[in-house]
């Protein structure tokens, strides 16, 4: 363990080379749940008017604008999701877009968990799991054992899914048990950092 912007995560699973091998040939699980999350509510109308930087939201995908995943889950929720230590700067963009809209926006950073299920067998795992197909940029609301999950998909071998923090511990099992035929191993933050700074292969 170890403090990354602010929070104590999971550094490493003992092998920094095992973790990095892993998400190249089957699959990796991480918690993310440090990422900052943003939930803005309201009606359809008003949210279907956001157009951050110029990007049309449409229901249903994620659009990437400066760091951050905007993703209108329903016509009257939109996720907003980013690294840590953006989410000052995250919340003053959805305050500024959502200026005068009727809307709410409410930081549900605490409240919600982030795992990240990334490699070339992910998408089995997440099949396995009992998600159907998403394309990529796609995202949907499951239900992965019971527990409601939020499901993006970042690219093609990476995913994102957040659920409630109570259903956190629920949500690693159900995921951890689906990856064993394919041999999922945990993937802490130093190898997320690599692979994400493009240095992990």
């Amino acid at each position: 363990m170890a403090e990354r912007e602010g929070w104590m995560v999971a550094a490493d699973f003992g092998s920094l080379a095992t973790e990095l091998a892993v998400t190249r040939a089957a699959a990796g699980l991480a918690d993310l749940s440090s990422m900052g999350k943003f939930e803005v509510s309201g009606p359809a109308a008003a949210l279907a008017g956001l157009d951050p930087a110029g990007r049309m939201l449409r229901l249903r995908r994620a659009v990437r604008v400066e760091g951050a995943w905007w993703c209108p889950v329903s016509s009257q929720l939109l996720l907003v999701l980013c690294p840590p230590g953006n989410r000052a700067r995250v919340r003053g963009d959805l305050e500024e877009h959502t200026a005068g809209a009727g809307v709410t926006v409410a930081d549900v950073t605490a409240e919600r968990v982030a795992l990240a299920l990334l490699g070339p067998r992910a998408g089995y795992v997440l099949a396995r799991a009992g998600t159907r197909p998403l394309p990529r940029g796609g995202l949907r609301l499951e239900s992965i054992e019971g527990i409601p999950t939020v499901v993006v998909h970042e690219h093609e071998r990476r995913w994102l899914l957040i659920a409630p923090s109570g259903d956190g511990a629920g949500l690693w099992r159900a995921l951890s048990e689906a990856g064993a035929p394919v041999g999922l191993a945990y993937v802490g933050a130093d190898a997320l950092h690599q692979l994400d700074t493009g240095h992990g292969g």
